[in-house]
């Protein structure tokens, strides 16, 4: 069977992102992740999920929803102390453990 023109267009967008990846790998994860965010767990909404990877070593991680893939690249500089001064600052209680 042929691939669809959109999957072809697809996996093009990958292969430019340095991702060896298939629409046939992305339904296989898509199945094991339940259709569903692997990060928040909440099914797609008006798009697919994005493939998420590590952008230096080009592992595939699993397929996330655009905001949790978005958050997840802004998080890549927050540590614990950062957390724990916006809690403070936002009137949030500490951390327990």
């Amino acid at each position: 069977m042929n691939p669809k023109p959109s999957d072809r267009k697809r996996e093009a967008s990958w292969r430019r992102q340095g991702m060896i990846f298939t629409v046939r790998r992305y339904n296989a994860m898509l199945k094991r992740q339940d259709g569903v965010c692997a990060l928040c767990g909440k099914p797609p909404r008006g798009r697919r999920l994005d493939v998420d990877h590590d952008h230096k070593t080009k592992v595939i991680r699993g397929l996330l929803c655009r905001h949790c893939n978005r958050n997840l690249r802004i998080a890549r500089w927050v540590t614990h102390q950062w957390l724990d001064r916006a809690r403070r600052y936002c009137g949030l209680p500490e951390r327990t453990s």
